[in-house]
């Protein structure tokens, strides 16, 4: 289902490659290496930033699906979303975030793309992803009144 380790774990390994380069670039006093280095590690970046979003997706599907059944899919993201965290929550701010994000990788928009913090995105969304799974109503939505004696 959620691939979510792995793939933090394989950005890890990689990113230590990167840093290792940069050092060494750094020590030999090769700028132009260094800088090709860094370009290189922000492509590796967006791409498990892509990764690690296509994961969520699937979650978020498979989520869609308990709800609505195979008519999910005529559902936008967004909406799929809705389904599970309501638009009021601080977490759908948060998702429409990275959705908007992965959307700009997906068409070669990345010129335009903010600095990643991969680590704090694989943080968050796995806190996202455990808050959606422990609770069977969308979060952020508030069924009390509903349940209130009338006087």
């Amino acid at each position: 289902m959620k691939e979510y380790g792995l793939i933090r774990d394989a950005y890890s390994e990689t990113e230590k490659y990167y840093i290792k380069s940069i050092d060494d670039a750094v020590s030999r006093n090769d700028r132009a290496r260094h800088l090709r280095i860094l370009e290189l590690s922000r492509i590796s970046e967006y791409a498990y930033f892509v990764l690690l979003w296509g994961q969520f997706e699937a979650f978020i599907n498979d989520k869609a699906f308990e709800t609505e059944g195979d008519s999910f899919e005529e559902l936008g993201f967004m909406l799929r979303v809705r389904l599970t965290v309501s638009p009021t929550h601080e977490y759908y701010s948060e998702i429409d975030r990275y959705y908007y994000w992965r959307c700009e990788i997906a068409h070669g928009r990345i010129s335009e793309f903010p600095e990643l913090t991969l680590p704090t995105i694989f943080d968050k969304i796995e806190e996202i992803t455990e808050a959606i799974d422990k609770n069977p109503l969308p979060l952020g939505e508030d069924f009390v009144d509903l349940f209130k004696d009338e006087d």
